[in-house]
């Protein structure tokens, strides 16, 4: 749930349980409406909008190389919503999530040359 300060919605923190560590960067996006995502999800810019959403693996419009996870949950489902998320960072790939598009080796890819790296906690 969004609260509104000085005219423009934020999102309350909420601890990432996902990240283990690392170099943690996190940065902020519009989530285009019509989405409904768990925290941990994986996300995509979309080049023509520069809007985030889901990141499927055979998408063609940009969001197809994630950019990061979401930090917490986000209903867009009524219309756009600010998001924050993690751009860097170990992070547990058991509690993180893609689309069913995406292959178990091509998880481990996606974020090759990023500063996020999806780890097991041992």
């Amino acid at each position: 749930m969004s609260d509104i300060y000085a005219g423009s919605s934020y999102v309350p923190y909420q601890p990432a349980p996902f990240i283990l560590g690392g170099l943690v960067a996190f940065d902020s996006g519009t989530l285009a409406s019509g989405q409904n995502l768990p925290r941990g999800r994986a996300i995509g810019r979309v080049a023509a909008t520069g809007k985030l959403v889901e990141s499927q693996e055979d998408a063609t419009d940009g969001s197809e190389k994630p950019i990061g996870f979401l930090n917490h949950d986000a209903d867009a489902s009524g219309g756009d919503m600010n998001v924050v998320y993690a751009k860097g960072g170990d992070l547990d790939k058991t509690q993180v999530s893609f689309h069913s598009t995406w292959s178990d080796i091509e998880q481990l890819a996606a974020f090759d040359g990023t500063p996020i790296s999806l780890v097991t906690p041992e």
